[in-house]
């Protein structure tokens, strides 16, 4: 990997992909749709009180080098540009990760900021020969055992929503019906995860596999879900009254209104202060050669550093295991925001 000098003329640098060479050895390679992306651009460095004007005020973006073409789509081309009809958008809404315990979606706080820890297999969600464990800590989820018991963590949820609060936006303020995600395209590691939805009520009692799309030359998963496509993964913005699975439908336009102290509500639910959009929920389960064999651990995995163990439950604390680290790569197919989502996968060893 390199990066391509931007000073002068305009570079093309193209690579083909496995499956992109396959197809040009067999005379049927055509080039149908592309994508642009604009992954290197730190548009913070642009200098509008430059003192030569304003031909300068983007000389610095416009000679940030360039990284060279490579072929790992998980890796590049995360944020693509998109073409909005409309020229009187102010705000663009976003993805973020749900981080508040009322929602039994709250990230671990101790080891792994940011991310949640996925344990392995069933040895590694026992504390001992047979002991099960009911009650697992915020951030951490169950890799095999199909139920979640009493977790503080029993799902992921990806919010959209507008992060900010000028010209006197809120969460009861409605977001625009074109800026709402209706479908997400979900990318993860398929030797290392499967994606699921989360079945049941309120507190979900357990999961149900979603089926992936397409798996690519490097092993990546692609899963595609969208409103009313019979999962219980995508739920419309407040007020649309969607019914998902199970019965369940949102009324967080009806937790905001009347009596209910609206403000408190966002406050413990949210993730943003502004206008909200949908909601994915989803949950990611180990695949069978992770649960099976230690083969992965061994050849892409780390071992445990001193001193970093892993407190499951207040009985039961992690301290002899290997881990991979992960990414669960969510992209809101209408504005094309994405999210990357840190998982750890953690294999008791003893």
């Amino acid at each position: 990997m390199a990066f391509l000098d931007n000073s002068g003329d305009i570079i093309l640098d193209a690579v083909l992909t496995d499956a992109g060479r396959q197809r040009m050895a067999r005379g049927n390679f055509k080039i149908t749709k592309f994508a642009l992306g604009d992954e290197e651009v730190n548009y913070g460095v642009f200098n509008g009180a430059h003192p030569s004007g304003s031909a300068f005020y983007d000389l610095e973006i416009m000679q940030t080098p360039v990284l060279e073409a490579f072929t790992n789509n998980t890796s590049l081309m995360k944020s693509k540009l998109v073409t909005m009809t409309r020229n009187n958008i102010l705000w663009l809404p976003m993805l973020k990760l749900n981080n508040h315990t009322s929602n039994n979606t709250r990230v671990d706080i101790d080891k792994f900021t940011g991310g949640y820890i996925l344990l392995a297999d069933a040895q590694t969600e026992l504390a001992g020969a047979t002991t099960r464990i009911p009650n697992y800590n915020s951030g951490i989820l169950r890799g095999e055992d199909a139920s979640f018991g009493g977790d503080a963590t029993n799902h992921i949820a990806i919010d959209q929503g507008i992060n900010s609060t000028e010209s006197g936006l809120s969460f009861k303020s409605p977001l625009s019906d074109d800026l709402v995600e209706t479908a997400f395209l979900i990318r993860a590691d398929h030797r290392l995860l499967q994606i699921h939805e989360i079945s049941g009520n309120s507190t979900p009692a357990g999961s149900d596999a979603l089926v992936n799309q397409f798996v690519d030359d490097d092993g990546i998963a692609s899963y595609y879900v969208s409103i009313g496509d019979g999962t219980s993964c995508v739920e419309g913005k407040p007020g649309t009254g969607h019914k998902i699975r199970d019965g369940r439908q949102v009324d967080r336009a009806a937790r905001y209104s009347g009596t209910n102290a609206p403000d408190t509500f966002a406050q413990t639910s949210e993730a943003f202060p502004g206008p909200l959009g949908s909601i994915l929920r989803i949950y990611p389960r180990t695949s069978m050669h992770v649960r099976q064999s230690t083969a992965l651990f061994n050849e892409i995995g780390t071992t445990i550093p001193s001193g970093k163990n892993i407190v499951i439950e207040d009985d039961y604390t992690l301290t002899a295991y290997k881990y991979i680290d992960t990414l669960i790569n969510v992209v809101g197919v209408t504005t094309g925001y994405s999210i990357d989502i840190p998982i750890r996968i953690v294999k008791r060893t003893s």
